[in-house]
């Protein structure tokens, strides 16, 4: 059995730690559709508590976005010693990027958003916005 030098072992484990990093580089936007089947037949309650929850995770969405921006900047700065980190940083967020999946994320939860509000206004159960809001 021949032997495997030690110049093998050390490129084999580079390549598999910059293989590594390179999956840590962002991820793919899963936007929720505007319109569903089931739309017409949810009850005021159900349109509020759907709001609601779309409002709290684009807020979520948002800090996600912020820290994947402040990730990308300590990588940078660390890739000037470590020149293999320059795998983990996530282009999706990059300058010249048309939008991050966050953004792609957010815009479709405020289409959806519009579009259930439009259906509450319809169906007249939706209130003054001084009386029902997603602080409430």
């Amino acid at each position: 059995m021949p032997r495997i030098s030690r110049f093998k072992w050390m490129t084999l484990g580079a390549l598999l730690g910059a293989g590594l990093l390179a999956g840590c580089g962002g991820r793919m936007a899963n936007p929720t559709p505007e319109v569903s089947i089931y739309d017409r037949y949810m009850t005021c309650d159900q349109i509020q508590a759907e709001v609601e929850r779309n409002y709290q995770e684009q807020s979520e969405l948002a800090r996600e976005h912020a820290w994947a921006l402040e990730k990308n900047d300590m990588i940078m700065g660390l890739s000037v010693a470590f020149p293999p980190g320059w795998f983990a940083v996530d282009q999706t967020i990059q300058e010249g990027y048309p939008t991050a999946p966050q953004e792609v994320e957010a815009l479709a939860l405020g289409d959806r958003n519009r579009h259930i509000i439009a259906l509450a206004k319809d169906s007249g159960c939706w209130p003054n916005p001084e009386v029902w809001s997603p602080a409430s």
